[in-house]
């Protein structure tokens, strides 16, 4: 081997070392990470261990290639039977077509889908939620909490609002019911008092031979003096009247309506042939028929009762 050949050989070999110690490099950094994503893959498996949930890794058909639980015994059934298997296939067939749609959903929209579903574990039933996540072009994540006892709370409020939904029911059925009997009673009662002032509202009082007085008392509305002019009318043809005394001393105020039933009455009166005679007038109530210049010219006057009976059995005379 000439000199030129040996030199090139060395150079290869100083080449190769290099390119060794390179690989040798990069080797040990590859296996740096791997034992650091190790050491992140077992502290994160640790902490899902550690939360009740249960985590299923699944292929994109529901078929569990891995799954992460705290206690195994609260599986639905132990691994040995889920493993290798698609999930829609192992659980109830209710359940199992949920699964099957929530994983076409996630499958069409690469989104995310949640299944709330009832099984027996542990020898009673229970409650859970399963919330489904694309994991890879090939896998998706099956997280699946217990929710039993939120699933009982809720109940337990759905009921509670029922019951307190009925009792406001009831309560208020109760109150619309005391409300119309309470309205019907006063209902009566003012309808016993309208009688009882309709029988009250104008008092026929015979004085004298051809002499009848009407003592008003209270206020004077429409619906009293159609009744007073029915009674006086009533009277008056019944007893051959020849004098009326309208007496309105108890009267407080009279206004245009009431100044307005009195002219009626007088006229109603003059056309049966008897006379009118007002008695009680005073100054509140004399200025009020002034003032609403009520037309009283056919009928007397006097100050009080005691002066109309006085005038009225001078007329009788």
């Amino acid at each position: 081997m000439t000199q030129e050949e040996t030199e090139t050989l060395r150079e290869q070999v100083v080449a190769l070392q290099a390119q060794v110690a390179r690989l040798h490099g990069e080797l040990a950094a590859v296996r740096s990470v791997q034992e650091e994503r190790r050491g992140l893959t077992a502290a994160l498996e640790n902490i899902l261990r550690a939360v009740p949930d249960f985590f299923f890794q699944v292929r994109r058909d529901g078929t569990v290639v891995r799954f992460l639980a705290k206690r195994t015994e609260e599986l639905y059934v132990p691994p040995e039977v889920f493993l290798g298997k698609r999930m829609q296939d192992v659980l109830t067939p209710e359940v199992g077509a949920l699964f099957a749609q929530a994983f076409a959903q996630v499958k069409a929209s690469e989104g995310s889908a949640e299944v709330e579903y009832e099984l027996e574990t542990l020898g009673h039933p229970a409650w859970f939620e399963a919330r489904i996540l694309p994991l890879d072009d090939e896998h998706l994540i099956v997280v699946v909490r217990d929710v039993t006892a939120q699933r009982r709370d809720r109940e337990a409020l759905h009921a509670l609002n029922a019951q307190l939904e009925a009792r406001v029911r009831e309560r208020t059925e109760a109150l619309e019911v005391a409300a119309a009997e309470r309205l019907g009673l006063q209902q009566q009662v003012i309808e016993a008092q309208r009688a009882s002032l309709r029988a009250l509202s104008a008092p026929l009082v015979p004085i004298a031979r051809g002499v009848v007085a009407v003592p008003l008392i209270g206020e004077l509305d429409a619906e009293r003096a159609a009744q007073m002019l029915e009674t006086l009318l009533e009277g008056v043809q019944a007893r051959g009247a020849a004098v009326v005394l309208l007496d309105v001393t108890g009267v407080p105020h009279v206004d245009a309506e009431a100044a307005a039933a009195v002219v009626r009455v007088a006229r109603a009166v003059g056309l049966l042939g008897a006379e009118l005679v007002l008695t009680g007038i005073g100054p509140q109530v004399a200025q009020a028929l002034v003032g609403m210049d009520a037309e009283l010219s056919d009928i007397r006057t006097v100050r009080g009762l005691e002066q109309g009976i006085a005038y009225a059995l001078r007329r009788a005379l």
